[in-house]
């Protein structure tokens, strides 16, 4: 005759009978406007049926976490519990063996199921929205009813920056918008300013041009 022996047997998944199964804890958060609720189940699940609850709840989560002022912020921290707590602990069982009853459903992953993409979908749109609007501002230059282009004299221009930073557009000489009108070396005077090279068409680099007020 053996001693009995003080180590437990192994305890299958509640659902099914099989095992190996770990004890988690997998919570679903409802808000109602006004009020909310957590729903919370704790049990001993294989890596099958643990896998199909937290799937379910966390997707029911996405669904219904949202509505409430309160439940906004609490939602996040519920479906990451999820993610950190059971669903790692379920990811870390070996594949189930023994089941004398039928597993539960895991479903497809919570990324690929509908409520997951319903709440990501804003997220994408606005990471891939960033980038390509810096790439269309370079590309399309400052956004003004003028063009900021080479100038010669006689033309009328408006400065969009602070003097003595220049930022001049080209403007028509008859419109409200024109401020100054680009005179060549000889008439520049003593309270004029001095074109930055980049403006000036006819000698690129050339320095004497200025503009002056209308």
């Amino acid at each position: 005759m053996y001693p009995p022996s003080n180590t437990p047997a192994p305890q299958g998944c509640e659902v099914c009978g099989a095992q190996p199964a770990a004890a988690a804890t997998v919570r679903a958060h409802q808000g109602m406007v006004v009020i909310m609720r957590t729903v919370t189940r704790r049990g001993v699940y294989c890596r099958t049926c643990g896998l199909a609850v937290y799937r379910k709840m966390t997707s029911d989560t996405l669904v219904t976490g949202w509505w409430g002022m309160l439940s906004l912020f609490i939602t996040p921290f519920v479906v990451l519990g999820n993610v950190l707590g059971a669903r790692a602990a379920f990811r870390r069982l070996p594949e189930p063996y023994g089941a004398w009853r039928p597993p539960l459903d895991p479903g497809r992953r919570v990324l690929r199921r509908a409520p997951a993409m319903l709440v990501l979908t804003p997220f994408v749109l606005l990471a891939a929205a960033i980038p390509t609007l810096i790439l269309i501002g370079l590309i399309a230059g400052p956004g003004d009813d003028g063009r900021r282009v080479g100038l010669s004299v006689g033309d009328c221009v408006r400065n969009a920056a602070d003097w003595p930073e220049q930022s001049l557009l080209k403007v028509d000489c008859g419109s409200t918008g024109a401020e100054y009108r680009v005179a060549d070396e000889a008439s520049c005077g003593p309270e004029d300013y001095i074109l930055h090279a980049e403006y000036q068409v006819n000698s690129p680099g050339r320095p004497g041009y200025c503009v002056t007020p209308l």
